[in-house]
């Protein structure tokens, strides 16, 4: 097993958390009642065709190897783990999955932020509470959505590092969640590509996006009545890791290959 590091708390995007939230209170953040989606939909599609725009004309963002996973997803509801690089990767996670419904998990101190509150929880995201229940706080909503055959996103890595393509230390809320519920994990990692125009070298936040889909996961078999088995949940969590580190490394040597190249 390879032991990466913790995110370094200089590299955590800070933000004004001024309204808290009070989770003494029944937790009231994942929706999927009629009067939730018809207030959702509109604003969702909205947010939806404005992050195509601009993948289309500004990042460039390019699927691979979705085939793999898609006759899955179409029957059951699953768990999507996916590095955390760039502030759009949750919205293109969205227009991916597209027309299925995604569910997006998200740090609490986020959904603190008065008005970002109200849009993260429009666009079906959800805030995972940063008390040591907080994972049981959200087991049985979470199990609602799955069962209604929709997807829900994990970040294992727990933090935004922008423009990172280092794979941290990842936490096993997700990886629980895929226990208890018996839902596949289907692992998406995003490739960051500088770009360059007339041979020189653009802004390093002018990046085309790459989207690349691994095989599914899946849980050990539900034992009940028992808890959580820690060790092979590490083993899965490792095993995902090591296929994001590797996918990414391949990826930015093809880039370098290529970079050699055009300057031959």
């Amino acid at each position: 097993m390879k032991e990466r590091s913790e995110i370094p708390e200089e590299e955590i995007i800070q933000v004004k958390n001024t309204k808290p939230i009070d989770f003494q209170k029944p937790y009231r953040y994942i929706y999927t009642q009629w009067w939730f989606l018809l207030l959702s939909v509109p604003f969702s599609f909205l947010a939806i065709f404005l992050c195509t725009l601009c993948s289309v004309f500004y990042y460039g963002l390019k699927v691979v190897d979705r085939r793999k996973v898609r006759k899955l997803m179409r029957k059951k509801g699953c768990i999507v783990m996916s590095n955390h690089c760039h502030y759009l990767d949750t919205a293109y996670a969205s227009v991916i999955m597209w027309p299925r419904r995604l569910y997006i998990s998200v740090v609490q101190r986020n959904f603190e932020v008065p008005i970002v509150r109200t849009m993260l929880w429009l666009v079906n995201c959800f805030p995972i509470p940063a008390s040591p229940s907080g994972l049981k706080m959200i087991t049985d909503p979470v199990g609602k959505v799955l069962k209604r055959k929709k997807h829900v996103l994990f970040m294992p890595e727990g933090n935004l590092v922008y423009l990172s393509q280092t794979i941290y230390r990842f936490k096993l809320g997700g990886f629980m969640q895929s226990y208890y519920h018996q839902a596949p994990i289907i692992p998406i990692v995003y490739v960051l590509k500088r770009r360059r125009l007339f041979g020189k070298l653009m802004s390093k936040h002018w990046v085309k996006m790459i989207c690349v889909f691994g095989d599914p996961v899946f849980p050990p078999v539900l034992q009940e009545g028992e808890s959580s088995p820690k060790e092979e949940l590490q083993k899965m969590s490792d095993h995902v890791a090591n296929w994001m580190e590797s996918t990414i490394q391949t990826y930015q040597s093809r880039f370098k290959r290529e970079k050699i190249s055009t300057q031959r």
